[in-house]
């Protein structure tokens, strides 16, 4: 059948990150953007148009560059009405990066990290019109501490919807994940990435101001 593309635009960031601390050398994370990719499936599989802002190296979603994916550069625009903020940030950066390469004869390397500014701070100030689903990634924390930490990220960043997942329940598929949403309650639970990404497509278009498809 037919799909109806939505007016309107998500934002969705995925992937990792990396610093670089010479010209060759970088600190990075270990995100694959398998996720995000899900994520962006899911959404396009519903016609609703996305702007993906990919960390390097990151999967890329089984979907062509055209009408419903743009591969945008970190610049936006009005038409978005939601983001969902998959990207996996370093949260410290080297204070200082070489712009050579340092000899390998080196013994011994000092290096500060210092800290970054928050990104989903940074989307709320963007836009705060837009319905935003953040993450919380922690690691070997009980359910209900990961719940308290997630509902706090959520109100400190003023955020719609927080994904909370514990590194040591994640896989290369199945990836358990709790929703949070502004009542601090789970709302949902998910065991696998494509599930994840089908509920977060779900409450999209439920919560935000997209326009619902009539034909798929």
């Amino acid at each position: 059948m037919a799909t109806q593309r939505a007016t309107g635009r998500v934002l969705v960031t995925s992937g990792p990150t990396r610093a670089y601390i010479d010209r060759v050398r970088y600190i990075a994370n270990t995100s694959s953007g398998a996720l995000g990719a899900r994520i962006v499936e899911a959404l396009s599989s519903r016609g609703v148009g996305v702007k993906l802002i990919l960390g390097s190296g990151a999967e890329r979603p089984d979907i062509q560059e055209g009408c419903l994916l743009e591969i945008a550069p970190a610049a936006t625009d009005g038409t978005i009405r939601a983001v969902v903020h998959a990207m996996a940030v370093l949260d410290y950066t080297p204070e200082r990066s070489i712009c050579e390469k340092r000899s390998s004869d080196t013994p011994f390397w000092d290096i500060r990290l210092a800290r970054t500014p928050k990104v989903t701070a940074l989307i709320r100030e963007l836009m705060p019109d837009a319905y935003t689903v953040g993450f919380k990634l922690e690691a070997g924390v009980s359910e209900p501490e990961l719940v308290r930490r997630s509902f706090e990220s959520l109100r400190k960043h003023r955020l719609d919807l927080v994904v909370a997942n514990d590194l040591d329940r994640v896989g290369a598929e199945a990836h358990e994940a709790l929703f949070i949403d502004s009542g601090g309650g789970i709302i949902h639970r998910a065991c696998t990435k494509r599930e994840i990404a089908e509920k977060i497509a779900d409450c999209i278009l439920e919560r935000s101001d997209l326009p619902r498809l009539g034909d798929r």
